[in-house]
């Protein structure tokens, strides 16, 4: 194995799926928070190995709008890292051998997940981790595998909420080194559209929020009262550096259009 491979967390994603021991059981977390899992369904929703256990709330809205909507779906009680942060030495050393090997067990682990998937009757895999899905579409080009505003694209009617928000979209830089699959961002312009009245301020990215100079961007082009991402990291940043004294309200995808569907026409 390549020297800018961690051995350790490989080891750890073949023995435990985790990319650390020190994570959560994903059980635990599923059931305590009624989310159904490795039951017979259409879907597999593939949550990322840390999302579950740092974000439930926004998995439970997403389950409790794809519920209402009658959609075929389930988690794994048992789910495989990515192998995403095996890249990062690799990413920087600019060492194409090394990235290769990454490639290839990522390929590995994803294969697993597919195997699971498919052994509930799950005839797709809706990626909700931004890092998973090009790594995901680039392991296996040929299986059904979508980013997870698709979903609810598919079954969401149109509703009217008339309210302006902040959108900011991400820069998806590093996603690009892990693999060539560019990020799918018209499934969530689809679903604004569905959404009437809906102002949409868009913030650009042209830097990383994961940059001071990125992060000030983003920060400092709200004016709105109301933030929302499709990304988890950019949400992680933009609710952890926002002024409070802003007032203003940070969300995922799935909490406004959850919010949006409990509006009548």
């Amino acid at each position: 194995m390549h020297t800018l491979i961690d051995k350790e967390m490989v080891d750890t994603i073949r023995t435990t799926g985790k990319t650390s021991k020190d994570l959560p059981d994903r059980e635990d977390i599923l059931r305590e928070h009624a989310m159904p899992y490795d039951r017979e369904a259409e879907n597999a929703i593939i949550t990322g190995c840390q999302i579950l256990s740092m974000l439930p709330h926004i998995l439970s809205s997403l389950t409790r709008f794809l519920d209402r909507k009658n959609f075929s779906y389930t988690f794994l009680s048992e789910e495989y890292c990515c192998g995403n942060y095996l890249y990062r030495p690799a990413i920087k050393a600019r060492d194409d051998e090394a990235m290769t090997q990454c490639r290839d067990l990522s390929k590995e682990f994803v294969e697993k997940n597919i195997r699971q998937a498919k052994s509930l009757g799950a005839k797709r895999l809706v990626i909700f981790c931004s890092p998973c899905y090009p790594i995901y579409k680039h392991a296996f080009p040929e299986e059904n595998i979508v980013f997870y505003p698709v979903a609810i694209r598919e079954v969401m009617g149109r509703v009217n909420f008339e309210e302006r928000i902040d959108y900011y979209a991400g820069c998806y830089k590093l996603h690009r080194k892990f693999s060539p699959v560019p990020m799918d961002l018209e499934s969530t312009d689809e679903v604004f559209s569905k959404i009437e009245g809906l102002d949409v301020h868009r913030i650009s990215a042209p830097k990383c929020c994961f940059t001071p100079e990125g992060l000030s961007h983003m920060t400092e082009n709200v004016l709105t009262k109301l933030m929302v991402h499709v990304c988890t990291g950019c949400y992680g940043q933009a609710l952890q550096s926002i002024p409070s004294d802003k007032g203003v309200e940070v969300l995922m995808l799935p909490e406004l259009v959850e919010r949006a569907n409990d509006i009548v026409v």
